[in-house]
Formats: C-alpha cells, sequence, structure tokens
C-alpha cells in the first residue's frame, strides 16, 4: 500500500505542477507553459498507469 500511496501522492504533485504551468499561460499568454503542463499530464498519466498493474 505504500508504493501505491506514494504513486498517488506523485500524481498528485505532477497535477499540481500541471495546474501551476497552466495558471503562468493564463498570465504571460506563454505557449511553452502550455507544454510543460501537457509534459506533467503525461507523466502523471503514465505514473498513474503503471501503477494499476
Amino acid at each position: 500500500m505504500n508504493n501505491k500511496e506514494d504513486s498517488i501522492n506523485k500524481v498528485d504533485e505532477l497535477v499540481n505542477r500541471a495546474q501551476l504551468a497552466i495558471n503562468d499561460w493564463q498570465c504571460s499568454g506563454d505557449v511553452d507553459c502550455l507544454e510543460k503542463a501537457a509534459a506533467y499530464l503525461r507523466a502523471a498519466l503514465l505514473e498513474g498507469e503503471g501503477k494499476d498493474e
């Protein structure tokens, strides 16, 4: 269960970073912020999928 909790925490952290990048984009209009957000969300998805097995 500890590994599952670690995975959930990692996903939460990645999603939070994505949200911060989206907030940065909203303030700056810099498309790089959206690319960072997408990368964080992809990493969160992979982390979640990898731990479901």
